[in-house]
């Protein structure tokens, strides 16, 4: 009769199989080593085949990027938003003195105000790239299917964020 294995040892087991960088024999020497167990690499290939754990390292390797992706478009989104604030502020009071000549120069509201105009053109073109990157990123979490793929989209995107931060 063959032994029953605790859930929380086939969990752990299932952990350290999730990110894809071990075999079947480094998972069971961890697993000896910290539940003092004689686990054989014949019984991860057999969990991984019965819980289809192939399928659900790319669920989560697939979530773990649209966790990412949304994570960072939502602070890009934000910063974007805020410098947009900033630079209609300056041109609605740039105009404001202008109107009532407050300024000492009136060239000096006519800088401001096209300072402003501009800052306002560059943050709406990095809106504009940023739904495009979005847009990239959802078409190939949509159509890629193969799982190896999916993976070296998912190690790049990461780096990418990670270079951004």
């Amino acid at each position: 009769m063959p032994k029953k294995i605790p859930q929380n040892i086939k969990d752990k087991a299932f952990e350290l199989y999730l990110p894809g960088d071990k075999t079947a024999e480094d998972i069971v020497y961890y697993l000896n080593k910290e539940f003092k167990m004689s686990i054989k690499p014949v019984t991860i290939y057999s969990w991984a085949k019965q819980n289809d754990w192939k399928a659900l390292r790319t669920q989560a390797r697939s979530t773990a990027i649209e966790q990412v992706q949304e994570t960072e478009s939502q602070r890009f989104a934000r910063l974007q938003s805020e410098h947009l604030d900033t630079y209609e502020q300056m041109r609605h009071k740039s105009k404001h003195e202008l109107d009532g000549l407050l300024f000492d120069r009136a060239i000096d509201a006519a800088r401001i105000a096209d300072m402003s105009i501009q800052g306002e053109r560059k943050v709406m073109e990095g809106l504009l790239e940023m739904q495009f990157i979005q847009d990239v990123i959802n078409v190939l979490i949509e159509e890629v299917s193969d799982p190896a793929v999916l993976d070296k989209v998912a190690i790049r995107l990461r780096t990418l964020v990670t270079q951004e931060n």
